[in-house]
């Protein structure tokens, strides 16, 4: 026995083809929360991954890319999560990737075309201040 208490992800593209649009993506993610939950006799917090696209780190071009993770994509995502997390788990937590992932394509720090629209979808869907 391993000892585990819980179980997360760390990134969509570990469990399902993210050479796709984002909301295309989102009803597997549900399908892959929904099988955990039912597999496993521990709490599975639910994850939100903000995007995919190894690319920086290549001299050609490789795949997946995820397409279309726009904030308002990744909000619905997060609702997704929050909508789990409110459902099933004493605990409310959520994991998402990431903060700095630049080579991925996955990050939450502004930058020139959301601006700080990543940062803004996380405060949307678990505060109750909307700007």
């Amino acid at each position: 026995m391993l000892g585990f208490d819980s179980v997360t992800h760390y990134q969509f593209v570990h469990f399902t083809d993210c050479d796709r649009s984002y909301s295309e993506i989102l009803p597997d993610v549900q399908k892959e929360w929904d099988r955990l939950r039912r597999e496993y006799n521990v709490p599975y917090y639910p994850h939100v991954s903000v995007g995919w696209d190894n690319n920086p780190r290549h001299q050609f071009l490789t795949r997946p890319i995820m397409r279309d993770n726009t904030p308002e994509n990744f909000k619905q995502g997060l609702r997704m999560a929050k909508e789990y997390a409110d459902r099933y788990n004493a605990v409310p937590l959520i994991t998402i990737n990431s903060w700095n992932e630049w080579t991925e394509m996955s990050y939450l720090e502004p930058d020139d075309v959301y601006g700080y629209g990543y940062l803004e979808a996380v405060r949307d869907v678990f505060t109750d201040e909307i700007k």
